[in-house]
């Protein structure tokens, strides 16, 4: 079966990636994003028709900027004394957003506003 990427392309950076890491012991599942396809998720073609691979993938992004997450790379400092609101990015996604050449505001809104396709994951076929 072949397999796909599930992919954007950014007007600054290039073309991005969904990356997920399955929970391991002790960690949740991490959900993020990236312009390297050797970390991209790969999931088999046809996956948005299946149903547990669609109910599993289909909030992707929701999930990359989940503020309740405390292992994401995105959080959200609420100070209500002096109302302010303040989101930070790290890892990968603070990476992206310095190339982006946008607020972090522009750029989560971007990646819920883009275009994300399949694109087939090339096959390394060794002779």
């Amino acid at each position: 079966m072949s397999e796909v990427f599930v992919s954007a392309v950014h007007p600054n950076i290039g073309r991005l990636y969904w990356a997920y890491t399955p929970a391991d012991v002790g960690y949740p599942d991490h959900y993020t994003i990236t312009d390297w396809s050797e970390l991209a998720t790969k999931l088999p073609n046809g996956w948005r028709d299946h149903d547990y691979l669609h109910w599993r993938h289909k909030s992707h992004i929701y999930k990359v900027f989940d503020p309740d997450d405390a292992f994401a790379d995105y959080a959200v400092d609420d100070d209500e004394e002096n109302e302010i609101h303040e989101q930070r990015l790290s890892g990968l996604l603070a990476g992206l957003h310095a190339k982006s050449g946008q607020t972090v505001e522009e750029f989560r809104l971007w990646m819920f506003r883009a275009d994300w396709v399949d694109v087939p994951a090339l096959q390394v076929v060794e002779s």
